[in-house]
């Protein structure tokens, strides 16, 4: 494609931007998922308080790794993953690494959710059993995502995180700790000494940090699942999206970049302020609300109760309590956000494996032709039938316990990977992508300073989890 081809809408301006966040919220369909639900508050109502402060702070500074994301994507029309293929080193050394890591947790991520997302509805809509809900809604999965179409799977994420974040907004507020107390759970503190309640009745670790740091890890999405933001956007046609093919392939070349005029770039960077707000409200801010209630309902119900049951034994436990505590509509209206918590996470993270399985395998071995035979949309749905089936067969032939999958997938990609990937993208958007423009517009490109630092950060902090884990 030439420059002269290049035709890229202006972006909206002022409110008429609200109405452009889609890709932010289908993240946040994701954040919001295993960890935010079972992970994170299972760790609040062991330590209470003090550790309110230390998942807010990993997704807020995950809102800058996503947005630079988001940056790469907009400003060449291709996925992150081809940015990563550009990294200096052994040839595409770190899509080679994401490749494996993603065909193990395409299989295995939410192998857990799978039998809860059918007892948890059963309990709402008490007819057939908890299985056959479980079969029926990964069939809803299937039919969400077979063609591909990425407007369908916002539209029912818009509905998913619209009922999880007014219902847990509603019963969270219920239990609202006094200012005082809240406080204290801003004061910086890890924590350093696992309850003996924990220990004896509920198998918690002694070291705190090897129940805190899987927690962590999901914070806001793992290493992995944050680089799916990159498919939404250019899905979302935004930017140079526009001549992204919805699964593999830009029209647009990185030579092309050079040469596009300062009215086309300015075009494109006001895309970037669109992707802005569409990262801060829709993505980071909603995921931060809904998981600051979370963790007070954990925190002030569970925690003085001295209770940290896992997996679905968590979900139920609050749920009756909030049956005895407010009355029977507060029990149906957090299991309906529980629901769709499962429901949304569940829908993305089928797409987003297939998604970047195949995407990976493209990159990693481009002159494998008979998996290029096979047409895009295909491939897809094959990677798409792989997570399905794999997860399905492993609740139910091995009968998989949803808090260790969740644990076993985050010790992957939510820890020891973040770093990696956190710097990966600090280093493509701010020294690979300025250099693909112009000199006259590549100031329009490049980060402000601040929002590579914060990238950075994001991978330093878990660096830091990791090593007061070592030494705690």
């Amino acid at each position: 494609m030439t420059t002269k081809q290049i035709d890229i809408p202006l972006a909206p301006r002022g409110a008429v931007v609200l109405m452009m966040i889609g890709p932010g919220i289908v993240w946040a369909g994701l954040a919001i998922g295993g960890g935010e639900l079972v992970l994170i508050p299972r760790v609040g109502s062991v330590y209470g308080m003090m550790f309110l402060w230390m998942p807010l702070l990993a997704i807020a500074l995950k809102y800058f790794m996503v947005n630079e994301i988001g940056r790469w994507s907009m400003a060449t029309g291709s996925s992150i993953i081809d940015g990563f293929a550009l990294l200096p080193g052994p040839t595409k050394w770190l899509p080679w690494i994401l490749l494996f890591v993603s065909l193990y947790l395409g299989a295995v991520h939410i192998g857990g959710l799978v039998a809860m997302v059918g007892i948890i509805f059963y309990n709402i809509v008490q007819v057939f059993t908890p299985f056959v809900w479980s079969v029926v809604i990964m069939v809803s999965f299937v039919t969400l995502s077979w063609t591909n179409k990425y407007s369908i799977l916002e539209k029912a994420l818009m509905v998913a995180v619209g009922v999880l974040t007014i219902s847990v907004t509603i019963v969270g507020i219920a239990f609202f700790p006094p200012l005082k107390e809240l406080a204290e759970g801003f004061m910086f503190i890890i924590p350093s000494v696992t309850p003996d309640w924990a220990v004896t009745n509920f198998k918690i670790s002694t070291t705190p940090m090897v129940e805190i740091l899987p927690a962590m890890a999901f914070a806001g999405c793992g290493a992995v699942n944050s680089l799916w933001y990159s498919d939404w956007v250019l899905s979302k046609g935004m930017g140079l999206g526009k001549y992204y093919d919805g699964l593999e392939n830009t029209m647009v070349t990185y030579d092309t970049l050079k040469t596009l005029e300062r009215p086309a770039v300015e075009k494109i960077k006001g895309w970037l302020n669109v992707m802005f707000h569409d990262c801060l409200w829709g993505a980071n801010v909603l995921t931060i609300v809904v998981t600051f209630f979370y963790l007070i309902l954990a925190v002030m119900v569970l925690h003085p109760m001295q209770q940290a049951p896992g997996g679905l034994k968590f979900v139920m436990t609050l749920s009756q309590t909030f049956t005895k505590t407010l009355g029977p509509w507060a029990k149906w209206l957090y299991l309906l956000g529980a629901f769709a918590v499962i429901y949304s996470t569940m829908a993305t993270i089928y797409d987003g494996y297939a998604r970047m399985i195949n995407k990976l395998i493209v990159v990693c071995l481009p002159t494998w032709e008979g998996y290029k035979n096979i047409s895009p949309l295909w491939r897809y749905r094959i990677w798409f039938l792989y997570g399905t089936c794999a997860n399905f067969f492993l609740v139910y032939i091995f009968n998989a316990a949803p808090v260790s999958f969740l644990q076993a997938a985050s010790w992957v990609e939510g820890t020891f990977l973040l770093p990696i990937v956190a710097f990966a993208i600090a280093y493509l958007t701010a020294k690979v992508l300025p250099k693909m423009y112009g000199d006259s517009t590549r100031s329009l490109i490049a980060p402000h300073w601040i929002f590579t630092l914060g990238t950075i950060a994001a991978g330093i902090f878990y660096i830091i989890l990791i090593g007061v884990l070592v030494f705690q």
